[in-house]
Order: structure tokens, then C-alpha cells, then sequence
């Protein structure tokens, strides 16, 4: 899925990370740890070609970073979607099939049917016809989630998922992580302060440390900086 073989990372041509190398799998889930500032937000931003690395060589999915982000979901930190006073959660799913492609999509009954369903995987069907920006945080996170795997990407990059949910909301959401984990294929990536609550569905952590980066599975390493929660 992802190879970094004696990649740096940077921004602004400053490098921020010394030369790691890393192979990723399909079909694995895998949390992104360290502190703040470390690198983490910048790794998804240069998988997505966002930005370039300093050094070393990066591919996804096979390709170059930006030739496989019609396989890539992705699903910022800060995000606010401009939609009128009576557009749907639903709406702005069925909108983001093949999202992509110029012009508006033609919503057929197998659209339909495939944003029922990734519905109610997340567990949003019961506010699903409500205007979204009526919605409470943690029901707009469950319909950014929902519109990221509308088209059934085979990468999904979360960078802070929980920040900002209510204990109940954030349950929820996790909840939702858990069946998407079962009924999914998919290889995630997730930045997460709460790292400790998600931890039973991953299965191992890319650590930033001091310029350093590596694969882990140990809790000593992880419990580290702000995971003392493990």
C-alpha cells in the first residue's frame, strides 16, 4: 500500500524527519503517534502529494504520491462543507460518488442504494434527510465518513477524528470504525489524541520521535508523549 524507502520529510524546504524507511500492507489499520509539531499531519499531506518530501522515494498504491488519490479518501482535521440551508447529509453523499469527475452525477438506484448502505455502516440513517449544517459535531463527522467511503476507496487518511466529540459522540464514531474495520477492505491511517480508544482496531502504530520515525506494536512506545492513556 505505502513504501518509504530513505524518505525525509519537510516543509518549506526545511526537513522535520531524518531518512526512515517503512512498508505498509493492505488491509491493515495503523495509527499515526507522536507529539505535536512532530510530523504526522505533513506525512498524510506528502502521501496525498500534497507536499513534497526532501528526499527519498514515496509510492501509494504503486504510483507516484497524487497518482492514486482517486483511491484515496481523506479526512482533515478542520473541515467545513459551504451547503445550503436544506441539503442533506444524504445529498452530499450521493454528490460525492465519483466526486472526481466533472459535473453533477446521475443519482441512478444503485447510487442510492450504495449511500443507503454506507448510511447505515456509519450509523447516521436517522438523521440522514435533516439539512446537514443543522447538525451536531459528531453527526457531521459520521457524514464526512460516510462521504469518504462512498466510493470505496482502498486508503482512508483520518487526522484527528475525535477531536472535539462528546464522550457519547466520540463512542459512536468509534463504534462506527469498528464495523467498517469487519465489512471493509481498506488500509487507514489515523492521527489521533485518543489513540487509547481506538487501539483494539489497529494494528500497529508509525511513531514520530525526535526526528525518527518507525513501526511499533510495543506499549512502552506507545504509551509515550500524550498516549500515557494506553
Amino acid at each position: 500500500m505505502i513504501e518509504c524507502r530513505n524518505l525525509v520529510l519537510g516543509h518549506n524546504g526545511k526537513p522535520i524527519s531524518e531518512r526512515f524507511n517503512l512498508s505498509l500492507p493492505n488491509n491493515k489499520w495503523f495509527g499515526i503517534i507522536g507529539e505535536n509539531g512532530c510530523g504526522k499531519s505533513t506525512f498524510m499531506k506528502t502521501i496525498l502529494g500534497n507536499i513534497k518530501p526532501i528526499s527519498g522515494n514515496l509510492t501509494v498504491l504503486g504510483n507516484a504520491p497524487g497518482g492514486s488519490n482517486d483511491s484515496i479518501a481523506y479526512i482533515p482535521q478542520e473541515r467545513e462543507i459551504n451547503a445550503s440551508e436544506h441539503t442533506s447529509g444524504l445529498t452530499l453523499i450521493e454528490l460525492s460518488y465519483n466526486g472526481w469527475h466533472f459535473g453533477i452525477p446521475f443519482l441512478n438506484s444503485t447510487i442510492k442504494k450504495k449511500a443507503l448502505d454506507i448510511l447505515k455502516l456509519v450509523g447516521a440513517t436517522k438523521y440522514m434527510h435533516q439539512p446537514f449544517n443543522t447538525l451536531s459535531g459528531g453527526q457531521k463527522k459520521r457524514i464526512y465518513l460516510a462521504q469518504a467511503l462512498i466510493n470505496r476507496p482502498k486508503l482512508l487518511l483520518l487526522d484527528e477524528p475525535l477531536a472535539d466529540l462528546d464522550p457519547e459522540a466520540k463512542q459512536h464514531f468509534i463504534e462506527a470504525m469498528g464495523k467498517i474495520h469487519q465489512e471493509h477492505e481498506l488500509t487507514l491511517l489515523i492521527i489521533s489524541h485518543d489513540m487509547h480508544e481506538i487501539a483494539m482496531n489497529l494494528n500497529g502504530y508509525i511513531h514520530f520521535k525526535q526526528k525518527q520515525v518507525h513501526f511499533c506494536q510495543e506499549l512502552p512506545c506507545i504509551r509515550e508523549g500524550v498516549y500515557v492513556g494506553l
